[in-house]
C-alpha cells in the first residue's frame, strides 16, 4: 500500500482495513484455481525439466519473453465477465462456497493483472530502443521520434486494458469482502439493507476508478502529439517536448480517498458499519492507486537519463481573487450542501437529482457568459444573482458535499476543458464534456491549477508499506517526482467558514420559507394594477389626459411584473442581462409616465387653497352668506317662493 510518509505515526482507517484485509486474505488459504492440465501432474513436471536444462543466457530470454507474453495472456484471460456486474444478494452472500469462490476468482485475476503490469514495465526495459546516436539527420530523428511514440503508445494501451480489468475486479471485490469482515453477523431483516448500502459504496469506488482510466485513455491520444528534437547542448541526446496534457498531470489525481473522514460521521446513524465500509474503499483505491501511479511514474522516469523532457507550460495566473455573477439559487444549493451535508447512502428523491443538474447547467451557462458583474438597477437583478469568488465556487461545486460526485474525475479532460474555457472563449465546441458535466471538469483544473491563493500543494515523499500477518515493514523511497498532496489556504477556511455567518447576502434575504409570501405579493400587485386599469378603461370621466397617462402607468408596470416575475422566472429567457436591460427600461418608462401624472394634477389643483390660506375677503363673504342661512333656518319660513340671489362680488 502506498500511502504518504507524514501518515506512518498515526495510521488512519484505511491503514488498520489493509492489515486487517492482508490478515483475512492470508488466513483464508485462498488459492488460485488449477492450471488446465495441471489435475494431469506430468506437465509442471516436465516443464521444470526443461528449465533445468538451460544456461543463464536462454534464462534471461525466456524471463524476457514471458514479461512480454503475460500481459498479453492476461488481457485475454483475465477477465471474468460472469463477475463483472453480478448481483449480490442475500443467498449468494450467505452460500459460503459460492462467496469463498467469487472472492478467489477476482482476487486472483487482480493479483494475475498486477503481475502483468510489472511484467509490462519490464518488456518495456528489456526492449528499450537505443536513442543516442550522435550522428542522426533529420530523416532519422523523424523515424526514431516515430518508433518512440508508437512504443508509448502501445505501453499505455495494454496498461489501460490491464487497469481496466484491474479496477473492475477490485471494484466487485468490496462487497464479498466486506461481508466476511462485518455484514456475516447481521440479522436476515437487517441485511437487506446492509447489501443496498455497501453496493452504494462500491458505485462511489467505481466512479473514482473510472475517472484514473480515463485520464489513461486520454494519454493514449495525446501520446502522438510528442515531438522529438536533437539537444543542442548534450551532443548525442534527444528533447522529448510534450503537450500541456501529458502523463504528468496524472499525479493530481488524489492518493486517499476522502470517504470515511467526510461520510462516516454522517452515515453512522443510518449504517452503523459505514465506516469499516469506507475504510475498506479507501483501501482498494491505495492500492489500485499505487499500481496505477507507479506504471505511470515508470515509463516517465525511464528515459530521463537518455531523453530531456521539456513539458508545454500553461498561463497560470491566479485566479483566486476573481469574481463571477451566477444564480442565487444555485449558489444556495451548494451553500445548503455545506452546512447541511447528507450521507451519500441516502435514496436521494428524484427531484433534488434533477436540481443538481438543472444547476450544473445553470452554473456552467454562468460560467461560459462570464458575467464579472451585473449592477442592480432592478428587483430583478438584485434576487437572481450573486457576485461569488471564481474559486470558492469551484470548491464549492467538487468538494466530496457538492453536486459533481458522480462525475468521474479525470485530470487530463479537465485541462482541456479549462484550457478550452480560458483560452477559447468563442469556441464551447472544443469541451469534451457534457453541458450537464462541464462545470466538475472546469472547476476541477481551476481549483488545482488556477487558485494558488486558495489552496496550496504540498510535496511529500510516498512510502510503501508491505502487510503480512506477522508484522508491518514500512520501506521509504523517494522518486524524482513526488506526492502533491492539495491543502486549503487559511485564508480559504476562513472563507469557508463565514458562509455560517450569512457572509453571502443572498443567505439572509433568499429564504425558501417567503417564497410563498413573495409569490403572493406579486398575485395581489398583478390584480391591484389590472382592476385599476379596468376601472380608468370603464368611467369616461376618468379618460382626461391625466386619466390617460395613469392608465398607461399601469399598463407599464403590469408588462414589468409580467416580464419580469413571470416570463424570466417560468420560462428562462430571455437571458439575464436583456432581461434586466427590458426590466430597468420599463422601470424608466413607469418613472416617466407617473411623473408626467402628478405634473398634471398639480397643474389641475394649483389653483385651490386650504382654508388657512383663505383671503379676508373670501373669508368674510363666506361668514357672512353662512349666517344668513342660519337666520333663516331659525325663523321657520315655509317653503320658499323666490330665491334671493346674492349681490355678485
Amino acid at each position: 500500500m502506498t500511502v504518504t510518509c507524514d501518515t506512518l505515526e498515526q495510521p488512519s482507517a484505511a491503514v488498520s482495513a489493509a492489515q486487517r484485509l492482508a490478515a483475512r486474505i492470508w488466513d483464508s488459504g485462498l488459492t488460485p484455481p488449477p492450471a488446465a492440465g495441471a489435475e494431469e501432474g506430468g506437465v509442471c513436471a516436465g516443464a521444470l525439466a526443461q528449465l533445468r536444462r538451460l544456461t543463464n543466457g536462454e534464462s534471461s530470454e525466456l524471463v524476457k519473453e514471458l514479461d512480454c507474453r503475460s500481459p498479453e495472456v492476461c488481457i485475454d484471460s483475465c477477465s471474468i465477465p460472469r463477475l463483472n456486474d453480478m448481483d449480490w444478494s442475500m443467498t449468494v452472500l450467505q452460500t459460503d462456497d459460492l462467496r469463498h469462490h467469487v472472492v478467489s476468482q477476482s482476487w486472483h485475476a487482480v493479483r494475475r493483472t498486477a503481475r502483468a503490469v510489472f511484467a509490462r514495465e519490464k518488456c518495456e526495459d528489456h526492449h528499450r530502443p537505443d536513442f543516442n546516436r550522435r550522428d542522426l539527420n533529420k530523416t532519422e530523428l523523424q523515424a526514431q521520434a516515430a518508433v518512440f511514440r508508437e512504443r508509448l503508445s502501445s505501453y499505455w494501451r495494454d496498461l489501460a486494458q490491464l487497469l481496466s480489468l484491474m479496477a473492475t475486479h477490485a471494484s466487485q471485490l468490496l462487497v464479498p469482502l466486506a461481508f466476511e469482515s462485518m455484514g456475516n453477523h447481521t440479522s436476515d431483516q437487517q441485511l437487506h439493507g446492509w447489501i443496498k448500502d455497501v453496493e452504494r459504496v462500491k458505485d462511489m469506488l467505481h466512479t473514482k476508478l473510472t475517472g484514473m482510466l480515463h485520464d489513461t485513455q486520454h494519454v493514449i491520444k495525446q501520446v502522438e502529439h510528442y515531438e522529438m528534437e536533437e539537444d543542442k547542448n548534450r551532443t548525442g541526446h534527444l528533447i522529448i517536448r510534450r503537450p500541456l496534457l501529458s502523463e504528468r498531470l496524472l499525479r493530481y489525481q488524489p492518493w486517499n480517498l476522502s470517504f470515511d473522514d467526510d461520510f462516516s460521521a454522517l452515515c453512522k446513524e443510518r449504517q452503523p458499519e459505514a465506516s469499516q465500509m469506507f475504510s475498506l474503499a479507501a483501501t482498494l483505491y491505495a492500492v489500485y492507486r499505487a499500481y496505477w501511479y507507479t506504471a505511470a511514474e515508470y515509463i516517465d522516469s525511464f528515459d530521463e537519463d537518455d531523453f530531456k523532457t521539456v513539458d508545454e507550460e500553461w498561463q497560470l495566473e491566479d485566479r483566486s481573487h476573481e469574481t463571477l455573477s451566477v444564480d442565487t439559487d444555485c449558489v444556495q444549493l451548494l451553500a445548503n450542501a455545506l452546512d447541511h451535508p447528507t450521507c451519500p447512502l441516502e435514496d436521494l428523491p428524484p427531484e433534488t437529482k434533477n436540481l443538481r443538474e438543472r444547476c450544473r447547467e445553470q452554473l456552467w451557462d454562468d460560467m461560459v457568459q462570464r458575467w464579472p458583474h451585473v449592477p442592480v438597477t432592478s428587483y430583478l437583478a438584485y434576487t437572481q444573482r450573486a457576485d461569488v469568488s471564481l474559486c470558492l465556487l469551484a470548491w464549492m461545486a467538487v468538494n466530496s458535499y457538492g453536486i459533481c460526485q458522480d462525475v468521474p474525475f479525470s485530470m487530463i479532460q479537465s485541462v482541456h476543458d479549462a484550457r478550452c474555457y480560458f483560452d477559447s472563449p468563442g469556441d464551447q465546441l472544443c469541451l469534451q464534456s457534457s453541458t450537464t458535466d462541464a462545470i466538475c471538469s472546469v472547476s476541477r483544473a481551476i481549483l488545482l491549477l488556477k487558485c494558488r491563493d486558495f489552496s496550496s500543494f504540498k510535496a511529500s515523499d510516498n512510502c510503501t508499506l508491505f502487510y503480512y500477518p506477522f508484522q508491518l515493514i514500512p520501506v521509504r523511497y523517494a522518486k524524482s517526482s513526488r506526492i502533491l498532496d492539495q491543502k486549503l489556504t487559511e485564508e480559504t477556511l476562513n472563507y469557508k467558514n463565514s458562509l455560517n455567518n450569512a457572509n453571502l447576502r443572498y443567505k439572509d434575504f433568499k429564504i425558501d420559507s417567503l417564497k410563498p409570501l413573495e409569490i403572493s405579493f406579486i398575485l395581489i400587485n398583478i390584480i391591484f394594477r389590472f382592476s385599476t386599469a379596468g376601472v380608468y378603461m370603464y368611467l369616461p370621466q376618468l379618460r382626461n389626459l391625466p386619466g390617460k397617462i395613469f392608465l398607461s402607468f399601469q399598463i407599464t408596470c403590469i408588462t414589468q411584473i409580467l416580464c419580469s416575475e413571470v416570463v424570466y422566472r417560468m420560462a428562462g429567457v430571455p437571458d439575464l442581462p436583456t432581461a434586466v436591460l427590458i426590466d430597468s427600461a420599463l422601470t424608466l418608462l413607469s418613472c416617466i409616465w407617473l411623473n408626467s401624472f402628478c405634473y398634471h394634477m398639480y397643474a389641475c389643483v394649483r389653483h385651490l387653497r386650504l382654508p388657512n390660506h383663505l383671503l379676508p375677503a373670501e373669508s368674510g363673504a363666506g361668514a357672512t352668506g353662512s349666517a344668513r342661512h342660519r337666520r333663516a333656518g331659525r325663523a321657520g319660513a315655509g317653503p320658499a317662493t323666490h330665491r334671493t340671489h346674492p349681490r355678485p362680488l
